[in-house]
């Protein structure tokens, strides 16, 4: 239990607890406004003061943190398990505690400081769980480990901790609080750390999915039957490439042979147009020859008779010597002709000769070359063949982390059944447990609602889920006190325990929407309950919240006010400053 926070920061005013219920009051003065408010006055400043010297973080935007606390220390008077135990803590040394007494001997320390014990924050809170929640100091080693800060802060809840009663605040991880409520309704937490183990593994899983559909990894995987029938086609491609390679044969000459063939093709063109005109030419000179006649001497032969009149001897001599140079230039010219056909014809053929030895090496050039390919052809197939061997390889890769990812979703929900079968078996060895729980929350409810709410706890597929119901909890009233009847259970179900916390402490936000009736109704449960079960009931509250207490007999507001005077005022505040 707590008994004193006091500081050496001049203007702040020490804090004073007492057994069972502790109400502290925030007063408004006489001399109060409108305006203002006991926001600042220090009530919820108190618990994050508490949990800061039992161990809490200390943040950038820590109370302790705040300028005017430099070189200023905070200290805390408890009892743990009987032992008297007073520590001091300060901002400027976030992680050090100054132990100043300590009864129970077994704090280990790291150094002496002024005849004081100093201790790291770390082994302060490893006394802590060990000391309050029996906790084995060789959990804190697991991963999504149950720890001290992790269960007290549902014993001090901040002021962002009233809005469900199985989280302390609004963004706390699922395996957070089922890690804290499995470990303190004392069913089998190391289930949850399971869970929480294949939600990250789950979680991988997706995020590689949604990556390979939309994101950077787009293109890298697919689905599994889709890429097995196009391996089977490149597959099928690459083998045929394969062939190709194994059957190439490589011509060194290839280019010189494939040049060659372009030459005699070029050659044979050639010929076959020369062909073309000597056939022309020859055609005509033999249509010549065909065609070519005796001249006709008839007319020249009447000239000759009459010249003969006048020159008989010398025209017949003469005639004669005309047509025998007439037929000689005749049949000179039929010579000629035939020379000329034959000089073609002889062409042609040496021609044709020279065509067929040409295409004959074409020929086997050709031959050659289907046979064959060149050195750069063959590299360049090599080059298609590696291409389609890693697209290959790559689809393969693809199928490959397909097919994982399909057998770690499979292996994803196989786990999650086999872990909610072994929670369904944990429930049933445990159901005492659960039993006295839900009995608890119900009989807290009924007395405040006159009905009893309904606590459950579900196995799910991702963990153990928790549901707490009372009648009308829509109402924001209802809902906060849904946590009033859920702490209260937590302390009564611990108070059997030789290690167990001793404490439970609410802001004024637990009361913020709640009817005046259920307010008093809880104030009278929390002293009623601290007393029978031994705790301390720490609660903040405004003077005008304080409800009419009245008809409950044997409730004596005074026992329970903690001698604390707080205020509205500028310097009426637990620091004694605003800030």
């Amino acid at each position: 239990m707590l008994n004193k926070i006091t500081s050496d920061f001049d203007t702040f005013k020490p804090v004073s607890f007492h057994d069972g219920l502790n109400i502290v009051l925030a007063e408004k003065t006489d001399s109060s406004t409108d305006r203002q408010t006991r926001n600042g006055a220090g009530k919820s400043s108190l618990v994050e003061l508490i949990n800061t010297l039992l161990g809490s973080d200390i943040r950038k935007d820590s109370l302790v943190k705040n300028p005017i606390f430099s070189d200023r220390t905070f200290t805390l008077d408890m009892t743990i398990n009987g032992n008297n135990i007073e520590i001091s803590r300060s901002a400027d040394s976030p992680s050090k505690i100054v132990v100043n007494k300590d009864e129970s001997g077994v704090i280990p320390f790291k150094s002496i400081e002024d005849n004081n014990l100093v201790i790291t924050n770390e082994t302060w809170l490893n006394f802590l769980g060990e000391q309050v929640f029996n906790l084995d100091n060789s959990s804190k080693k697991l991963k999504h480990s149950v720890t001290f800060r992790l269960l007290f802060s549902y014993f001090a809840r901040s002021s962002k901790g009233f809005d469900v009663p199985d989280k302390t605040f609004p963004q706390q991880a699922r395996w957070q609080s089922q890690v804290a409520l499995t470990y303190l309704l004392k069913l089998n937490w190391m289930l949850v750390r399971d869970f929480e183990t294949i939600r990250q593994k789950e979680k991988l899983v997706k995020a590689l999915i949604k990556a390979s559909n939309e994101g950077a990894l787009k293109g890298i995987m697919g689905s599994a039957s889709e890429l097995s029938t196009e391996i089977h086609l490149k597959s099928a491609q690459l083998n045929s490439l394969k062939n190709a390679l194994e059957n190439f044969k490589v011509l060194p000459e290839y280019r010189e042979k494939e040049t060659r063939a372009d030459i005699i093709t070029q050659e044979l063109s050639a010929l076959c147009l020369e062909d073309l005109t000597d056939r022309d030419w020859l055609a005509n000179l033999e249509r010549t020859v065909a065609t070519e006649n005796e001249p006709d001497n008839s007319k020249v032969l009447r000239l000759f008779e009459q010249a003969a009149i006048e020159f008989s001897d010398v025209i017949d001599r003469k005639f004669d010597e005309f047509m025998s140079f007439h037929s000689s230039i005749v049949a000179n010219r039929k010579a000629h002709l035939s020379e000329e056909i034959q000089v073609i014809k002889h062409r042609m053929l040496e021609r044709e000769k020279k065509k067929l030895a040409l295409d004959d090496e074409r020929s086997e050039i050709l031959s050659l070359l289907k046979s064959h390919g060149a050195l750069d052809q063959f590299y360049k197939l090599q080059g298609i063949f590696s291409k389609a061997e890693s697209k290959v390889e790559l689809l393969k890769e693809k199928l490959k982390a397909t097919e994982n990812l399909d057998v770690q979703k499979t292996d994803i929900k196989i786990d999650k059944g086999t872990l909610k079968k072994k929670t369904l078996i944990d429930h049933s060895e445990r159901s005492e447990a659960i039993k006295e729980a839900v009995i608890t929350f119900g009989d807290i409810s009924e007395a405040l609602y006159d009905q009893p709410g309904r606590f459950t706890i579900e196995p799910t597929d991702d963990g153990p889920k928790f549901d707490f119901e009372i009648e009308g909890k829509k109402s924001t009233g209802k809902s906060k006190m849904q946590i009033f009847c859920f702490d209260m259970m937590m302390m009564k179900l611990w108070t059997n325990e030789d290690r167990r916390p001793r404490v439970l402490i609410h802001d004024s936000y637990l009361f913020d929407g709640v009817d005046e009736r259920q307010v008093a109704k809880a104030l009278y449960i929390g002293s009623k309950w601290a007393k029978e079960f031994d705790f301390q009931y720490i609660i903040t509250m405004n003077s005008d919240d304080l409800p009419d207490m009245s008809s409950h007999e044997g409730f004596n507001l005074e026992e329970h006010l903690v001698d604390l005077k707080i205020t509205d005022t500028e310097t009426g505040g637990l620091f004694g400053v605003r800030f």
